[in-house]
């Protein structure tokens, strides 16, 4: 297939791109961010923001089978909501005026978990949607942009994708941290951890996008591992690599509360992420419970474990900080 990838770039772009390189797809990757990576056949720096007129010769790769839009605004710091709006909506719209000209009539876009809000509930594709960062309200928008444009064409086929928490190697978002805080002699932590954090490794969710690749007509998944872990199950999985820790004292949440306040505001003030933040201490102590059933109902079979990912990934944490 010929495959047109937006953030091709990032971190799922270049795992995707390596995966489906392999495979024999020509791909062609888009990305603000001018490296180029050895698995793009193609690849086109630029601005899904700016002017259409300004991406050269759009009908230069002839046929695009498929589009996988990964582009998105993804963090929880230094990121005001004109940059997620910017970054998830314009871009967003500005991509489906690309490939309403190249006439490409399926896409997977990749949303998250977010859309549904954090509300310590268990959540299926059925749940309301009540997003409550700025980050899960611009996955929305995007979200009905995109749908619009599908619906707009009884030909046109979409896949969202909706995954929790990705992590893996290479990865230093928030799996990266919890191995940083566990890899200390004496670890501290906080509430019991009794309560649901799902997530999905790198590995698996380009198996779900490749599953994704043949699909017909409008879906929308979430894409999680099973079995659902608590917090404390996970802990205890990656406790069990040679140089990580179970926590060893345990302090309550408003205490916690009372420490993280002040080195949040002085993380504002000199504008540096000191990786503790109360927005970090709520998402914490917050179950993230999002079921995927339907993926398995449409027939996706789960390849990688948790317990051998995330180990895999605490390994590569231990090299990674050596070569620091």
């Amino acid at each position: 297939m010929n495959i047109l990838i937006s953030g091709a770039s990032g971190f799922v772009g270049r795992y995707l791109c390596e995966s489906l390189s392999i495979e024999g797809h020509f791909l062609i990757g888009i990305d603000r961010n001018p490296i180029k990576h050895k698995f793009c056949n193609e690849f086109i720096n630029y601005d899904l923001t700016k002017s259409l007129s300004e991406f050269p010769n759009p009908e230069q790769f002839g046929k695009i089978d498929v589009l996988i839009h990964l582009a998105a605004a993804k963090g929880d710091f230094d990121f005001s909501k004109q940059d997620f709006y910017r970054d998830n909506v314009i871009a967003t719209k500005g991509l489906i005026k690309l490939i309403t000209r190249l006439k490409v009539n399926s896409v997977i876009h990749y949303s998250t978990v977010a859309v549904y809000g954090h509300h310590n509930e268990s959540k299926s594709e059925s749940a309301s949607l009540s997003p409550n960062t700025t980050y899960g309200q611009t996955k929305l928008e995007s979200e009905e942009a995109i749908r619009q444009w599908a619906n707009q064409n009884t030909k046109r086929n979409l896949v969202v994708l909706r995954p929790s928490v990705v992590y893996g190697e290479k990865n230093y978002a928030n799996m990266y941290n919890l191995l940083s805080f566990l890899n200390k002699k004496f670890v501290v932590s906080i509430g019991n951890g009794d309560h649901i954090k799902s997530l999905i490794s790198i590995e698996n969710l380009i198996e779900i996008t490749k599953f994704s690749l043949s699909n017909r007509g409008v879906n929308i998944y979430n894409c999680t591992d099973e079995p659902y872990y608590t917090l404390k199950e996970l802990i205890e999985i990656i406790s069990e690599v040679d140089g990580f820790s179970k926590p060893s004292i345990k302090i309550p949440f408003f205490i916690a509360w009372f420490i993280v306040l002040p080195i949040d505001i002085i993380s504002k003030i000199i504008k540096k992420d000191l990786k503790l933040s109360i927005e970090r201490l709520q998402k914490f102590k917050t179950a993230t419970d999002y079921r995927s059933s339907k993926l398995k109902e449409c027939g996706y079979v789960q390849k990688y474990t948790t317990k051998e990912r995330l180990q895999n990934m605490a390994e590569w944490f231990k090299s990674d900080i050596n070569n620091i």
